[in-house]
Parts: structure tokens; C-alpha cells; sequence
């Protein structure tokens, strides 16, 4: 009751105020009125009659990059096919695969799709009337392997790649985790089970990790590489232990390889172990750290 008499008692006086307030306001512009007519008849004097109204005026169309498209990863060929903001911009490409390091080539003009069948960097640019665009550059893998994989730790939403074939895919991320390239693991261990689909004899085994310690990601404590012929039972071919400081600020990638004896093997499991909470002194309270993870591979 007390709230509504109040919004009531308060009323008439807004009503009053509104009122004085609007005749305030219509004396100020009647006593002023002749001061505005005065100044409008000798706008002359400010030089307005030389302002020209600009009429039928068109911004100049830049030249965008074209856009490339086709599948990022593919098994054995893939469509690339090239467009332009504007129907009306000429298309120059250039490719380059792993037999191209060596030559020099030059961009011709794109007239219909094509496709590819090894990893191939394609680069476009439009030209509309002797102006050229930039450069747009766009990468294309085809699978290194058709292997299967079965991760067993859940990754964090924000850092998924959505793909179930990113950790076996032949595509190393960079230390700028935040260009979505790696999985990130927190308050777990991280563990992953790969079929070769066929027994194969493995001499060579390694997993990718990423360290950012400001960012709460931090390298594994260890990595353990185990062989399986039916994909149950397991025996441990060898251990890594990480060398890398948890103290340590900058942002880097590891290699945690193992060499072994050759081993016959349909199955590979692989275990990074959770390096433990942020410790206090580095940011004053624990946090749940991150084991990020890119590639997994196998020789």
C-alpha cells in the first residue's frame, strides 16, 4: 500500500512540472523567434550560398577475394570450385601439391570447377577493370590414413573440432590454439583408441600437445602407448614423460614420440595423463587444467 501512495502523491506534482515546463519552453521560442528569422536571412553572410548540394553520387565498388570452396579433408579426389561477390570480376587461381615445391607457376584464369586428388593449396584473386583483389589461400588434405578412432575422454565444448577424424587427420595445429585446431581435455586424462583396420607393424608412435599455462593448458604429466590385436586387451609398448615446466609462460607444441621394436599391432590406445590443478601461486586460486591434443600418428 505504501508504494502505491506514494506513486499517486507524486503524480499531480510530475503533472505540474510537465506543464511549467512546457510553457518555459514556449516563451524561450517565441522571444527567439525573431533571432532565428534574423540569422536565416543573412545566412549569405556564412558563406552558405556557395555549398552545393552533390547529387547522383556512387560509392566505388571495391574488388573482393573470391571465394574457394571444397572439402577440407578427403579420401581420394575432391570438386574446388571458385566464385566471386561480383558475377561480373575475372577469377585467377593457382595450385600447388607436394610435386610443385620446386616449380614456378603462375595464375591463369578459372573458367570451371576441377578437382584434386592430393593435398593441394589453391590460391584465387578477382580482377575487375585492371584492379586486382587480394590473394584468398585455402589448403586441401587428403587423408593421410583411413584409420578408425575412438576418443574415450569428453572434450570441453568450447575446444572441439567437432570432427571425429581431427586427431588422425594429418593436420598439425600451430601454437594459436585459438584457431580451433586442437581438442582440449579438462580435469581428465586424455585417452584414444585407433584401428588400423588391418594388422600393421608399428616402429614409430606419436601424439601432439600444446602448452599455454596463462591459458590453464598445460603438457601431460606422461603419455603411454599400448598394442592390441583385438582391440580389448592391451600391453604397454612405452612410456614418454613430459620435460616440459608447468612454469613455463610461453606457448609451445610437443612431440611426445616413441621409438619401439617392431610391433604388429590392429590397435593402438593412447593415454595423456591430467597434469593436476593450477597451482595457487600462479594464479591464486586451483583451476582444473586443459591437456590439449592434435595429431596422433603412427610408422
Amino acid at each position: 500500500m505504501k508504494k502505491r501512495l506514494i506513486a499517486f502523491s507524486l503524480f499531480p506534482i510530475q503533472i505540474i512540472y510537465a506543464q511549467n515546463y512546457s510553457q518555459s519552453v514556449n516563451t524561450f521560442i517565441s522571444m527567439n523567434d525573431s533571432r532565428y528569422s534574423s540569422e536565416a536571412s543573412h545566412k549569405d553572410e556564412l558563406g552558405f550560398e556557395n555549398v552545393q548540394a552533390v547529387k547522383n553520387f556512387k560509392y566505388t565498388q571495391q574488388t573482393s577475394a573470391p571465394v574457394i570452396t571444397a572439402d577440407r579433408i578427403f579420401d581420394f579426389f575432391t570438386k574446388i570450385e571458385i566464385t566471386s561477390l561480383y558475377p561480373g570480376d575475372k577469377i585467377y587461381y593457382m595450385t600447388m601439391d607436394e610435386n610443385d615445391s620446386n616449380k614456378k607457376k603462375k595464375f591463369t584464369v578459372y573458367k570451371k570447377p576441377f578437382t584434386i586428388s592430393k593435398t593441394t593449396q589453391v590460391q584465387a584473386y578477382t580482377e575487375r577493370k585492371g584492379e586486382k583483389s587480394s590473394i584468398a589461400t585455402a589448403h586441401f588434405n587428403r587423408r593421410p590414413n583411413y584409420w578408425n578412432i575412438h576418443v574415450l575422454s569428453k572434450a570441453a565444448p568450447p575446444y572441439t573440432t567437432n570432427s571425429k577424424l581431427a586427431l588422425i587427420d594429418g593436420i598439425r595445429g600451430d601454437i594459436d590454439w585459438k584457431k580451433g585446431e586442437w581438442e582440449g581435455y579438462q580435469g581428465q586424462n586424455f585417452e584414444a583408441i585407433i584401428d588400423f583396420k588391418s594388422p600393421q607393424h608399428v616402429t614409430t608412435l606419436s601424439s601432439t600437445y600444446l602448452q599455454d599455462s596463462k591459458a590453464w593448458i598445460l603438457m601431460p604429466k606422461k603419455v603411454e602407448y599400448y598394442a592390441s590385436m583385438n582391440g580389448k586387451d592391451f600391453i604397454l609398448l612405452k612410456t614418454i614423460d613430459n620435460t616440459v615446466d608447468p612454469k613455463d609462460e610461453n606457448v609451445q607444441v610437443k612431440d611426445f614420440t616413441a621409438e619401439i621394436l617392431p610391433t604388429e599391432s590392429q590397435y593402438i590406445k593412447v593415454k595423456a595423463y591430467y597434469p593436476g590443478k593450477i597451482p595457487k601461486w600462479q594464479h591464486g586460486t586451483e583451476k582444473e587444467t586443459y591437456i590439449f591434443v592434435d595429431e596422433i600418428s603412427a610408422k
